[in-house]
């Protein structure tokens, strides 16, 4: 049976991410990458080189006024509590359901326990978007914008930590799946007048539209985000409530891990 066609809005691409359609940047002359079974310093060293100048570069080329760094960090360091997991159920979260990415769909806690317990070294993502941007009436509008700039991030960095040697490099990030339009303006506004809305094309069968860029969400994997990057040595978050102001939060931040080796 045909997918019924929903007018008005090309879901398949956002406003927000068709200004993201472009390839990786091009790589003249690099070599094929010999695999590499152990932590290598050298070769780490280079990635979070590498990592650096990806969110760098990222937030250059994107306009964001945020700003961002890569930190390495091992596995030990990230933290896992099935509490998180829960919190996308109590209160009922807005994507709950909603992609493949997030809960009951994504990985369960104990899985994701399993996964990060593989791997010994990983590269710790940190982005501060512009405060006002975190805040009410802009964050409905903009925080999806900051989630795909930090998806761009974590599937970069993977990459390259790919290229490196590293064939398992595995990428999450925070926040829901914003690449096919979940959170866009013209979401925000058939939700609002009661449509019908898309559901995600993976949840019925077929290939995800972004299947090279959808990253789970570390919360939904049961990930304590917050408490990983205190540990890590980044500052304390901000809970931001709607009546807070910009000018009431000091920073807002988004993290994203790739697990490397």
């Amino acid at each position: 049976m045909a997918r019924e066609v929903i007018p008005e809005v090309d879901r398949e691409w956002s406003k927000i991410e068709y200004k993201r359609r472009y390839t990786m940047p091009k790589q003249k002359d690099r070599p094929p990458s010999p695999i590499v079974m152990e932590p290598n310093e050298d070769i780490l060293n280079e990635l979070l080189k590498r990592s650096n100048e990806i969110i760098n570069d990222a937030i250059t080329r994107e306009k964001s006024k945020g700003t961002g760094h890569a930190t390495r960090i091992t596995t030990d360091k990230i933290v896992m509590d099935p509490r998180v997991r829960w919190k996308c159920r109590i209160p009922i979260c807005f994507g709950y359901g909603m992609t493949l990415n997030c809960p009951p769909h994504s990985p369960t806690t104990e899985e994701m326990t399993e996964i990060v317990n593989s791997y010994k070294e990983a590269i710790l993502i940190t982005f501060n978007p512009p405060p006002k941007n975190a805040v009410f009436p802009d964050y409905p509008i903009a925080s999806p914008g900051d989630i795909n700039l930090l998806n761009q991030m974590v599937c970069r960095i993977e990459a390259d930590a790919t290229y490196l040697g590293y064939y398992l490099a595995m990428g999450f990030k925070g926040g829901p799946c914003c690449g096919c339009g979940f959170l866009s303006p013209e979401y925000l506004r058939d939700s609002f007048k009661k449509n019908k809305l898309p559901p995600c094309p993976s949840l019925n069968g077929e290939m995800c539209p972004q299947y090279l860029k959808a990253r789970p969400a570390l919360e939904a994997c049961g990930v304590d985000v917050f408490a990983t990057a205190i540990k890590c040595g980044e500052k304390r978050a901000y809970v931001i409530n709607p009546e807070h102001s910009k000018k009431a939060v000091p920073y807002a931040v988004w993290h994203g891990i790739v697990l490397v080796i």
